[in-house]
């Protein structure tokens, strides 16, 4: 069977948890399967993506940038599905979100959730509808749906009407940390960003949703007779470049935007995290909550979503959307070594639910039945 994988979506360093998904299970693809062949497709921006050397694992690169994305649309739409026909692919697995409509063979797609509904109003109305019409358009054309958790597939089968049992659910795997360089030293990292010894981790980026603003009004109330700061790893998002006005101006000196963080520095960042705080107003799964459950960080966590689905038992939960139940959350994890001991063990259990053989595992098995659908 010769495979073909779609990531022409893919722009390094921009798509976030989109690039560790694939990444990710492309190379524990290559670990697991010798037998079948597969043939990733790249846009110019990924062509030299650190994959697999597997030998049946091959690039064609193509000759656009995605972040000309409406050329993206149309190469994918018309120049990929001869391209499937020329390399002889017998599965087609589009990974982000948007595929050919007209594949020659059985196609699945994955789609992670649907931010292009929740978060609409975060877009442009073109990027909105754009992402909106193909990806609708992808998920009810396709052999079949892969989605990241029970939470997205609910919103896929009653939102984009697409029946359940096109669905399925196939988990990825913990994060990024499994297959991240070599971890940098502590003294370097902290050395290099002038961390303080006792403090609050948590993940930003340029999406509002991260609802940064919200936490660090939340910091300023639980943490205001504490030593700790706050570290934000990530970009703000944009007009949060300077302080906020919902940042208190005392607390101000005791919030760290870190900007780009490479990935070697995660790990050390969090396993000397006092608390790991995640209080996104909309995920589809949830990578970087597994990601600290996996380094034994205690988890504070948003309800919102897909978050309880994959947390587990491992977080101490609050409305995103209360600045003070996220405030009790913290100052009670901050006071309580008893329950963080406890959230560290929970969160270890419940991240031992994941790996990526296991995803892996259960997409080479999604790609069979698709092929023995098209063969019989």
């Amino acid at each position: 069977m010769r495979i073909g994988l779609n990531l022409l979506y893919l722009i390094p360093g921009i798509v976030g948890g989109t690039e560790v998904y694939a990444v990710s299970l492309i190379r524990s693809l290559a670990d697991i399967d010798r037998r079948n062949e597969y043939v990733v497709f790249l846009n110019q921006e990924s062509a030299t993506l650190a994959l697999s050397q597997a030998a049946n694992l091959a690039r064609v690169i193509c000759p656009f940038r995605a972040t000309r994305r409406l050329v993206r649309y149309g190469w994918e739409q018309t120049i990929l599905p001869g391209q499937l026909r020329r390399y002889g692919i017998d599965v087609a697995h589009s990974l982000g979100y948007v595929g050919p409509l007209f594949a020659p063979c059985p196609h699945v797609v994955t789609v992670h959730d649907l931010n292009f509904v929740a978060l609409g109003d975060m877009m442009s109305p073109v990027k909105r509808n754009a992402l909106q019409f193909f990806c609708t358009q992808a998920a009810r054309r396709s052999a079949h749906v892969i989605t990241d958790s029970s939470f997205s597939k609910a919103e896929i089968t009653s939102v984009l009407r697409v029946a359940p049992d096109k669905v399925t659910v196939i988990y990825p795997g913990p994060g990024q940390l499994e297959s991240m360089p070599t971890s940098a030293s502590w003294d370097s990292v902290r050395a290099e960003y002038d961390l303080p010894e006792s403090y609050i981790a948590a993940f930003s980026s340029r999406g509002s949703h991260k609802n940064i603003s919200r936490l660090v009004a939340a910091f300023g109330i639980a943490c205001k007779d504490l030593p700790h700061h706050l570290v934000l790893i990530g970009h703000l998002p944009p007009g949060e470049d300077g302080i906020p006005a919902a940042w208190d101006k005392d607390q101000a000196g005791r919030v760290r935007s870190l900007g780009y963080v490479p990935a070697a520095y995660i790990a050390p960042i969090l396993e000397h995290a006092d608390l790991f705080a995640f209080p996104s107003l909309y995920e589809g799964f949830g990578l970087p909550v597994l990601e600290a459950q996996q380094i034994g960080v205690p988890v504070v966590c948003s309800t919102a979503g897909s978050l309880p689905e994959v947390a587990g038992q491992g977080a101490l939960f609050f409305d995103p959307f209360s600045v003070d139940q996220m405030a009790q959350a913290i100052g009670k994890c901050l006071s309580d070594r008893e329950l963080c001991a406890n959230l560290q063990r929970l969160g270890r259990e419940n991240v031992a639910r994941f790996s990526w053989e296991t995803t892996a595992r259960a997409t080479l098995a999604l790609y069979e039945r698709m092929y023995e659908g098209k063969s019989g």
